[in-house]
């Protein structure tokens, strides 16, 4: 049985955005928890410390979605991209809320043609870096004409021993 590498890939993509998600509701009620315990009576002597310090890129946003989708290379819904931006150093923190900021940004880079858009049977729009198709067609077609040197070789070979 062959091992589906792209399978256990978008699968582990699939997985990080699950836990990006779970840490975002945990990062949310730790902030909750600091604020009150702030406001208690130990709050002069027990400042809470802040757990993580998340990275700040300096590239723009449309700049970080392009990365995002240069890196992975797989069709990412606009959840998927939200999720994966700290990956490639994007700080979304400042954004109260980025998806509408990332459809915009999505529709912008597929109106001039660097992203491909198509809608599943489960009603998602998903999206996939254009450039990366030029590459997939060129490799298959590199391994196909390295298929039939591999063949032309073979029956050279047998009919040298015939």
């Amino acid at each position: 049985m062959a091992i589906d590498h792209n399978q256990i890939w978008q699968d582990s993509i699939a997985t990080l955005s699950q836990l990006i998600r779970q840490r975002r509701k945990l990062d949310k009620a730790i902030a909750r928890l600091e604020q009150m315990i702030s406001w208690g009576p130990l709050s002069g002597s027990a400042k809470p410390q802040q757990l993580s310090n998340p990275k700040s890129g300096r590239i723009g946003f449309t700049e970080a979605v392009r990365l995002v989708f240069s890196t992975y290379r797989i069709w990412l819904s606009p959840v998927l991209v939200r999720d994966l931006l700290p990956s490639v150093g994007f700080n979304t923190d400042p954004y109260k809320h980025p998806l509408p900021t990332i459809h915009v940004i999505l529709k912008r880079l597929v109106s001039r043609g660097e992203l491909i858009q198509c809608k599943q049977s489960s009603g998602v729009t998903v999206f996939f870096w254009a450039s990366a198709v030029a590459e997939i067609k060129s490799e298959l077609a590199s391994q196909k004409s390295l298929n039939r040197l591999t063949n032309k070789s073979r029956t050279a070979s047998v009919d040298l021993v015939t």
